[in-house]
C-alpha cells in the first residue's frame, strides 16, 4: 500500500475522501448536462453519503463562473450556505428534521412519515429562488414508511424539470423496487484506511492519531471526520466496544437478559441499538480474524488482549456463526421484525465462551 501521505484522497477538487467512481459519475453528468431527476446514494452509515450529496448540490447550484462546471467554487455565498444547510434551494429532510414535529406530536420518530413526504412534494413544486435547480435531499430514506414511499413515487414518476431528488439510504433493499427503478443508484463502499488517514492528516491530525482513527472508522470517513473533532464521540465508541465485549463474555442467561432489555428499549433508542449492533459485528469480526491468524487486520487494537482471549475460547465455526447471526439480526430489525424476537434469536446462536475445550478437559471427558 502507498504511504499515507501519497494516497489520492479525492477526485480533483471535490473534498470527498475516496468514492472516486461515484464522484466522477456525478461530475460527468453535470458536465454533459445530463443530471438525473433522482439519485439514490446507498452505503453504510458514516460512509460519506451526506457529504457527497452536499458537494453535489454545491456543484449544481454554484453561480460562480469557473473553468469546470462540475466543480463548485466552495467559497461563494451559495456554496457556503449549502455547506451550513441554509440555502433556500437545497432542502434536507430526515429523522433529525422530522424530530421537531415528533416532539410536538409525541410520535416516536423512528421512520419517515407520509406527512414528511407530503411536505417534500410541496417543496418540489416550487420554482428555484436563486439557483437554476432545486436539490431535495432525503436522509434516512431506508426508514420511509411504505405509504410514504408510495407518496414519494408520485413525484418521482412526474418529476419537476428543475428539481433533483437525492435519497440517502443505508440499505437499498429497504426501498420499494418501484422507487429504486426511478432513481440512478450510486453505491458507496467502505473507504481504505490509508485514504481516511490521509484525509485526517489534511485536517491537521497528527499521523499516528490519524492512522488509529482511520482503523477505528472501519471504512467510514464521515465517522472519522466527526470523531477527529469530537473526543466524546471517540469515548462513546470505546464504551460501545466495552458493552459489546461484556455482552459476548456473559453467560447464556446474561446474554438473554441483555437481549430482552435491548429489545424492549428498541423503540426509544433505535439509533443507539443499531450502533451497538454494528459495533458487535465489528467485535465478532475481530474475534474471527484473530482466531484465523489475521490479527494484523483487527480493528479494535486497544482491546486485543480480551479479543484474543475470546478467540481462544471458541471455535472458528462458532465465531463465524455468531457473526452471521448478528448480521441477520441487523437485517431483521431493518425489516421490522419484532425487536425482542430478533435479538433473542441472535444471542441464542452465539457459542459459549467455553466451547473450545482445553486438552486436559477433553481427556477428562473421555474417561
Amino acid at each position: 500500500m502507498d504511504p499515507v501521505g501519497k494516497v489520492a484522497v479525492a477526485s480533483p477538487r471535490w473534498p470527498i475522501w475516496g468514492h472516486l467512481a461515484a464522484v466522477e459519475s456525478l461530475q460527468r453528468a453535470i458536465r454533459a448536462n445530463r443530471v438525473s431527476h433522482a439519485y439514490a446514494l446507498v452505503g453504510p452509515e458514516g460512509v460519506g453519503k451526506r457529504t457527497l450529496a452536499r458537494v453535489f448540490a454545491q456543484a449544481l447550484c454554484c453561480p460562480t463562473e469557473r473553468p469546470d462546471s462540475a466543480v463548485p467554487c466552495g467559497v461563494c455565498s451559495s456554496c457556503r450556505r449549502i455547506g451550513r444547510g441554509a440555502h433556500p434551494d437545497v432542502q434536507t429532510v430526515g429523522l433529525r428534521t422530522q424530530a421537531v414535529m415528533a416532539d410536538k406530536t409525541g410520535s416516536k420518530n423512528t421512520s419517515l412519515t407520509i406527512d414528511t413526504v407530503r411536505s417534500l412534494r410541496a417543496s418540489a413544486a416550487l420554482r428555484p429562488m436563486e439557483a437554476t435547480r432545486r436539490v431535495l435531499i432525503v436522509d434516512d430514506a431506508e426508514t420511509l414508511q411504505e405509504t410514504a414511499q408510495e407518496a414519494l413515487l408520485k413525484t418521482l414518476e412526474e418529476p419537476p424539470s428543475a428539481v433533483t431528488i437525492v435519497l440517502l439510504a443505508n440499505d437499498a433493499e429497504a426501498l420499494l423496487p418501484t422507487i429504486r427503478s426511478r432513481c440512478q443508484t450510486i453505491e458507496l463502499y467502505p473507504v481504505a484506511s490509508a485514504v481516511i488517514a490521509a484525509g485526517l492528516m489534511g485536517l491537521g491530525i497528527e499521523e499516528g492519531a490519524a492512522r488509529e482513527l482511520a482503523v477505528l472508522a472501519g471504512g467510514r470517513p464521515g465517522w472519522a471526520a466527526r470523531a477527529a473533532a469530537d473526543p466524546a464521540l471517540r469515548q462513546r465508541q470505546a464504551d460501545a466496544v466495552a458493552r459489546a465485549i461484556a455482552w459476548i463474555e456473559g453467560s447464556p442467561y446474561d446474554r438473554l437478559v441483555t437481549a430482552v432489555r435491548t429489545g424492549d428499549g428498541f423503540a426509544r433508542k433505535r439509533e443507539e441499538v443499531f450502533a451497538d449492533l454494528e459495533t458487535l459485528v465489528g467485535v465478532w469480526r475481530d474475534v474471527m480474524l484473530v482466531s484465523a491468524g489475521a490479527t494484523s487486520h483487527a480493528t479494535y487494537r486497544p482491546r486485543l488482549p480480551v479479543i484474543e482471549s475470546l478467540a481462544g475460547a471458541m471455535t472458528l465455526a462458532g465465531i463465524a456463526g455468531a457473526l452471521t447471526s448478528t448480521q441477520r439480526c441487523l437485517a431483521d430489525l431493518e425489516a421490522n421484525v419484532r425487536p425482542r424476537l430478533a435479538l433473542e434469536g441472535m444471542v441464542m446462536a452465539w457459542p459459549s465462551v467455553s466451547t473450545r475445550e482445553s486438552p486436559a478437559s477433553a481427556r477428562d471427558s473421555d474417561r
